[in-house]
């Protein structure tokens, strides 16, 4: 019976943590519907919105299984680095304060769960309801304890929060009116396409000879501010511990390195290998008896070969299917024991040196021939060795653990006398941190100099004028941000972006000199080829579809696209303003859908843009309720989730 018990709770806890993967779609973790991690306790709360509390052990489990998630997903390429990067439970946080909001909202619209609702949900599990009858309370309460959960109204209080969740979703999708139209014109964009043959006259070529005036870059400003114009933006001063600047200044000496070696030798321990020479004649596993005795008279005619006094080489590289080593004469190298499938393994360290060995017949691959030049033992490598690995591995430590200290400081400073100007704040630079500017910025922009970090694009569009953060983890080191600036939508003015649009105006000028250059060029031809051999120019191939995608193209494509798709093959087309210069180009071969085909896919066309709507409205939905929302983050908490390195956004 315990055993029944054991072997029930696992399938519980992976049903609980599937559905974890499949709601992720929509709010990126789970927020309780499974254990909470071992060892986490009720530490005060993570965040308040509009007075209702986020509890630690909610945002703990979250955090947790996301983790779970991220490791499944990566494996052993997940390192913790890359968790800190992704500033994870920042991330968590967000998405738990999203729910809340949505839960708030549900109950307004009397969409909350029902108590009949929640029961009929919990005798929809399995393991809870062997052979369709229900375990009775005593198991049920000690299954979701040893989930994680305090008592089973716990666990039905987060089945209802899951349950009003879904019923939100549903609400938003039937919300979303989708025409067949709509379904028509994207399975239209995403399947037609035609194949060109195109010369592109690039406008480099006459810009160097373009000369603009003042007044030629004012009017091309005004008859372009849609190109100069600008969502809501944000300009950030920030501290930054720069990891590189810090790790220029460090030095370690040998004592130092030394001590390290010593402590993590077992790093640096190299297994046995040995130098292998290798033919594979490869058979697949669910091949006929006929094949495979085929592939071994192959193998057995090689090996006599071989031993006859045939090169390996030679013959490696005419019959070995092992792409890693045919093109290199066999030459595989020196391979480490235990790396190898295990017959190939077993012979690799047991057969004589420089002799051939027979056929090895391995169920995944087929049948090897190898022979062995050298083996060398188990053995550490010396310090000398690896004394410049270790003088990184020590820098980079130092200057980590150097950044923290020095950030710590200066947090601990900013929260006892917040800065009452820039410049004051500015002023707590030293030679271990520097004070920069971001610059303005849109919320989907990467960030001038810092690159794409989330965590402070979600702090700097939350916080007020004049606030401070907390240390956020960035790819360069770790900063401490102050909200400088906050500009509303509009257009860039002149005077900021001039140098850019005078650069604008000149090619835009010798866009048009390339277009000139080409019309002079297709007259009296009739294909691409043509053209380019009078411009000088190569033609090439490209494909084009409704996407705008056009590999070789940059740029606007639009005209481009829309001609190749209704032009007749064969026909010379343009030339086109299109990219960073001119085309003419001919259609070779186009493919086109036919009604049939509209009418067997627009359903799951009509499903598909209605479940792309109902996301654009949640997030619509969601950021008009964090606009009126009073949200309150325990920042702390955030910080006591940092490992190796300050979260982003922690």
């Amino acid at each position: 019976m315990l055993k029944l018990m054991r072997d029930s709770f696992q399938q519980l806890k992976w049903i609980l943590v599937a559905i974890v993967a499949i709601f992720i779609l929509f709010i990126f973790v789970d927020w309780g519907a499974g254990g909470a991690r071992a060892g986490a306790s009720d530490r005060g709360y993570a965040a308040r919105v509009n007075g209702e509390t986020i509890t630690y052990r909610d945002f703990d489990r979250g955090v947790y299984y996301a983790e779970e998630n991220y490791k499944r997903m990566y494996g052993s390429q997940l390192s913790q680095e890359m968790l800190d990067q992704m500033g994870l439970p920042r991330q968590v946080l967000d998405s738990l304060i999203d729910q809340r909001l949505l839960l708030q909202e549900a109950r307004r619209l009397h969409l909350s769960a029902s108590q009949e609702e929640v029961r009929k949900r919990i005798l929809e599990i399995p393991v809870l309801n062997p052979d369709g009858k229900f375990i009775g309370s005593e198991l049920y309460s000690r299954y979701v304890t040893q989930m994680g959960f305090q008592s089973p109204a716990e666990f039905e209080d987060e089945l209802a929060r899951e349950i009003t969740l879904q019923k939100m979703e549903s609400a938003l999708a039937t919300s979303v009116m989708v025409s067949p139209k709509m379904a028509d014109a994207e399975y239209r964009r995403v399947s037609e396409n035609a194949k060109i043959r195109y010369v592109l006259y690039p406008a480099s070529r006459e810009v160097t000879s373009v000369t603009v005036t003042p007044a030629d870059v004012e009017a091309f400003y005004k008859a372009n501010q849609t190109k100069y114009s600008h969502t809501e933006q944000r300009d950030v001063k920030y501290l930054l511990a720069d990891f590189n600047r810090l790790r220029l200044q460090i030095i370690p000496n040998d004592a130092e390195l030394l001590k390290r070696y010593n402590s993590s030798k077992e790093d640096f321990k190299a297994p046995e290998a040995a130098h292998v020479f290798h033919i594979l004649i490869k058979v697949d596993p669910s091949s006929a008896p006929e094949v495979d005795a085929a592939a071994r008279a192959k193998a057995e005619s090689l090996v006599k070969q071989l031993r006859g006094g045939a090169d390996f080489a030679t013959l490696a590289k005419q019959n070995s299917a092992d792409p890693s080593s045919s093109a290199k004469g066999g030459d595989m190298g020196f391979v480490d024991r235990g790396t190898t499938v295990p017959v190939f393994d077993q012979a690799a360290f047991t057969i004589p040196l420089n002799q051939v060995s027979d056929p090895i017949r391995s169920q995944e691959y087929g049948y090897h021939i190898i022979k062995v030049l050298e083996r060398r033992p188990e053995a550490y490598r010396t310090f000398e060795q690896v004394k410049p690995e270790l003088a990184a591995q020590v820098a980079d430590q130092l200057a980590k653990d150097q950044a923290r200290e020095e950030m710590t400081r200066i947090a601990a400073r900013l929260r006892q006398n917040k800065p009452s100007t820039p410049e004051a704040f500015s002023a707590l630079a030293s030679d271990k941190v520097s004070s920069n500017d971001t610059q303005w910025f849109q919320k989907n922009d990467p960030i001038p100099g810092l690159g794409a970090n989330p965590a402070l694009t979600t702090w700097a569009f939350g916080a007020k004028q004049g606030d401070v953060g907390e240390m956020i983890g960035t790819q360069r080191g770790i900063i401490i941000p102050y909200l400088y600036g906050i500009r509303p939508a509009g257009v860039t003015a002149l005077a900021e972006i001039r140098d850019r649009v005078t650069q604008d105006a000149k090619m835009a000028k010798a866009r048009e000199l390339a277009r000139e250059a080409l019309t002079k060029a297709m007259a009296g031809v009739t294909s691409a080829d043509a053209v380019a051999a009078k411009v000088g120019l190569p033609a090439a191939d490209a494909t084009v579809n409704r996407q705008g995608y056009i590999a070789g193209i940059t740029g606007d494509t639009s005209q481009l696209v829309n001609l190749a798709l209704s032009s007749a093959p064969g026909q010379l087309q343009g030339p086109i303003i299109a990219g960073d210069g001119a085309i003419a180009f001919q259609v070779v071969q186009q493919k086109k859908v036919t009604d049939q085909e509209l009418k067997e896919n627009e359903s799951a066309y009509m499903d598909m843009i209605r479940s792309q709507q109902a996301r654009s409205l949640r997030a619509t939905l969601l950021a008009k309720l964090r606009k009126d929302a009073r949200v309150d983050v325990n920042e702390q908490v955030l910080q006591s989730r940092s490992k190796s390195q300050p979260q982003q956004g922690a």
